[in-house]
């Protein structure tokens, strides 16, 4: 048997192993096994060196690797085709591999002389007799490839911004992006494995075992519906299903992309109400040009015609005629503010000093009602607004207030100010507004009073809208409270 044969160690022996290696066993029985034609059977580099990292022997596939024959190897640095930037992990291996026999390098990049690198892992041993080394090196590239291309995937569906992730056959939750987290509202940890249908609303049972049926036959499948947020809150989304197959093609699940419709949703119903008012602006042009100066005829011969009669009981019908004429020039008059082009003339005022001037009005009024108002005006900035718009804010919201409640009742108009805000708040002690009201509060010609227009409250949002404000409300059983929010700055 050749020297280089009786220098590779014995791997497999050890004194508690009775049994011997295949190279241990030939040399007992006399059989010559060729090692270099062994070690040229397979794909995966061989190659010894001294420990300056001389070479020493090289085996075909590192022959082929390096496009060198192993005559003109020998002698050569092993270093000298490492990568530059993995040369230090092989220089600091040897200068320890005395005090550990088998080391393992995961990721080393070998060049060849075309300039491609090469990804391997390396496993290296320790030959303390001839002190040498032997480097086994094992073609990573097509693995490091599948990472890559998996890594990237990863970052891809991590920086989406609808929510990615896998379903298996029996609708449970495999994998759950950045996008799912901050849409659902639940952690990745907290999820994996749950069901679907901790998603879901209660009564939407059947609609998910129709999705997982879907899964199942390995269909793709896009929806639209709405989903539950772990706080509770409901989100619209449309869905998208893809099928998951093994490498036989046997479907194991499917990945679902879910995009947060909401605010598309929101923006429709919002488009659609402005088509709404479009007609409606329409509408109020048509009939304050063609009504109001007829109406305002009759109310002059009304008038005339009272001063004219001498009958008491007469004059009393006449009153009554003319205040249902003022009443439908008041509607008119909405009407009116509706259809007219909205330029606002500002400058600065404060809350204080317009409810002051208004407060004489306001008390006559609930005064009329049998009912009360109370002051509670906090010192606030000036702000940049219409007088005139701001007057008429305040007198809607107040009148719609005082007709809320019964009387010996009281409201309370405050102001204060709040982190950089401007706070004006109308709280009455009304019944409060059912929750389905709430989502149409401020929709033209809706309204829960007998005879009423609904244009009042509408008005008000069209001018807290026009001066950048909102109108927040809060309700209960023990009366409502409008918030009029004003930025400060």
């Amino acid at each position: 048997m050749s020297e280089r044969i009786r220098n590779i160690p014995c791997l497999s022996k050890s004194e508690n192993n009775t049994r011997d290696c295949l190279l241990c066993q030939g040399e007992k029985a006399d059989v010559n096994v060729d090692i270099d034609k062994f070690l040229c059977l397979t794909d995966d580099l061989f190659c010894k060196t001294d420990l300056q990292c001389r070479i020493k022997w090289v085996n075909k596939a590192m022959e082929s690797c390096l496009d060198q024959s192993r005559e003109r190897l020998i002698g050569k640095n092993l270093v000298d085709y490492i990568h530059p930037e993995d040369k230090q992990k092989i220089t600091s291996l040897i200068k320890d591999i005395s005090q550990n026999e088998v080391s393992y390098i995961p990721e080393i990049r070998i060049c060849r002389p075309d300039s491609t690198c090469i990804y391997y892992e390396c496993h290296v041993y320790f030959n303390s007799k001839n002190q040498g080394c032997y480097f086994v090196a094992n073609d990573i590239s097509e693995r490091k490839n599948y990472q890559d291309r998996l890594s990237r995937l990863d970052s891809i569906v991590d920086a989406s911004l609808d929510a990615i992730y896998a379903i298996d056959n029996n609708g449970h939750i495999l994998s759950w992006n950045n996008a799912a987290e901050q849409i659902f509202g639940f952690e990745k940890t907290k999820i994996i494995n749950q069901p679907i249908s901790i998603l879901a609303f209660p009564g939407q049972d059947d609609e998910v075992n129709k999705i997982i049926n879907v899964i199942r036959r390995g269909e793709i499948y896009s929806y639209e519906t709405i989903r539950q947020k772990k706080s509770g809150e409901a989100v619209a989304l449309f869905i998208t299903l893809a099928p998951i197959k093994d490498i036989s093609g046997k479907v194991i699940g499917t990945s679902a992309v879910a995009r947060d419709i909401t605010k598309h949703r929101r923006l429709e119903k919002e488009i659609a109400q402005l088509d709404k008012l479009n007609t409606i602006v329409e509408l109020a042009s048509v009939i304050t040009h063609e009504v109001r100066n007829p109406m305002t005829t009759v109310k002059g011969f009304l008038q005339l015609l009272y001063h004219k009669i001498k009958d008491k009981e007469f004059k009393e019908y006449f009153e009554i005629m003319i205040e249902e004429m003022d009443r439908v020039n008041s509607i008119l008059q909405e009407f009116n503010t509706i259809g007219k082009s909205k330029e606002s003339t500002r400058s600065k005022h404060n809350l204080r000093t317009i409810i002051n001037g208004l407060s004489p009005l306001l008390e006559a009024d609930a005064v009329a009602q049998g009912k009360t108002i109370k002051f509670d005006l906090e010192e606030t900035p000036d702000l940049n607004v219409d007088d005139n718009e701001i007057r008429q804010l305040i007198l809607n919201l107040t009148r719609n207030a005082l007709e809320s409640m019964e009387q010996n009742r009281s409201i309370v108009l405050r102001t204060l100010a709040q982190d950089g805000q401007v706070i004006l708040a109308v709280q009455d002690q009304g019944r409060g507004i059912e929750p389905e009201n709430l989502a149409k509060l401020g929709t033209p010609f809706f309204s829960t009073k007998e005879g009423g227009t609904g244009l009042g409250l509408y008005v008000c949002y069209e001018i807290a809208q026009r001066h950048d404000a909102s109108i927040e409300v809060d309700t209960s059983p023990q009366g409502s409270t409008f918030s009029v929010i004003f930025s400060a700055e």
